[in-house]
């Protein structure tokens, strides 16, 4: 059961029966889908239900979270840095883990959830740049989507921003609770600086962040947490931290701070 929480007119954050949060931004003239879920529920009529206009999908990244409800669309568009991620994740084995984490947690799941077709994305194709970042503009009518190519969670990670709102959305270069130690995903010191640039560029513009739509918060959060979490993980906190287990072997280390519940997980192997 998809979960709706209107945060601007026209910007609807949906949560599905997974946990997993993508948002819907709706123009005068045409809308953007962020993401598409899990796919274990029908994403393209739940978009039916909150827009008649014609909806263009863009993939924050090739997670399956985020990509196996592209299974609902005709098309999606994504970073072709994450190609090869999309077709790992969207494969057999990962298939078969989500079919099994949905039963755990008694979620239904399509009669075809193996083997539905899901179209490989086409490549974005960036216009101009945002700082040093790839971006491009989207003209719904009435509001300007700009979307912008961040490395950091993995290679091809986008994040979008509406200047209208002082609104970012971080698919999951930023949560609370961020990951970066996966393969692909940027040394934790390049991607910090990524995101501060990121921060730094947008407000040089003259727009404060001041809400901030993550992939795995369904309620917005405001902009200076994001900027606060990034101010604390220092150079020193990121030395100095212990190391967790993560169930795989990679050198994961973890920095908590309470009483925020802020989380920052990553490979210290890797370095920039």
């Amino acid at each position: 059961m998809f979960r709706q929480n209107e945060v601007f007119p026209g910007v609807y954050h949906i949560t599905d029966a997974m946990g997993v949060s993508f948002t819907l931004i709706e123009g005068d003239e045409r809308a953007i889908l962020f993401d598409t879920g899990y796919g274990t529920e029908d994403a393209g009529a739940c978009v039916k239900t909150l827009t008649d206009k014609p909806v263009k999908v863009y993939l924050s990244h090739g997670h399956h979270d985020h990509v196996l409800g592209a299974r609902w669309f005709d098309r999606t568009w994504m970073c072709r840095e994450d190609t090869e991620e999309f077709i790992l994740r969207t494969g057999e084995e990962q298939r078969k883990k989500v079919k099994s984490q949905a039963a755990e947690r008694g979620v239904p799941v399509p009669d075809d959830i193996m083997d539905a077709v899901i179209p490989l994305p086409e490549t974005i194709r960036f216009q101009s740049c945002t700082g040093g970042f790839e971006s491009l503009e989207e003209d719904l009518g009435g509001m300007t989507v700009r979307i912008i190519h961040v490395p950091g969670h993995t290679p091809g990670s986008i994040v979008v921003f509406i200047a209208e709102y002082g609104l970012i959305l971080t698919g999951d270069d930023w949560n609370p609770c961020t990951w970066m130690w996966f393969p692909t995903s940027k040394d934790v010191l390049g991607w910090r600086e990524n995101m501060k640039t990121l921060i730094q560029t947008l407000e040089a513009e003259g727009t404060e962040i001041r809400k901030v739509l993550c992939s795995h918060q369904p309620m917005a959060r405001e902009g200076k947490e994001l900027k606060d979490y990034l101010a604390y993980m220092t150079d020193e906190r990121i030395r100095e931290a212990p190391a967790v287990d993560m169930g795989v072997p990679v050198d994961t280390h973890q920095i908590v701070k309470e009483p925020e519940g802020w989380v920052l997980v990553f490979d210290r192997a890797k370095k920039g």
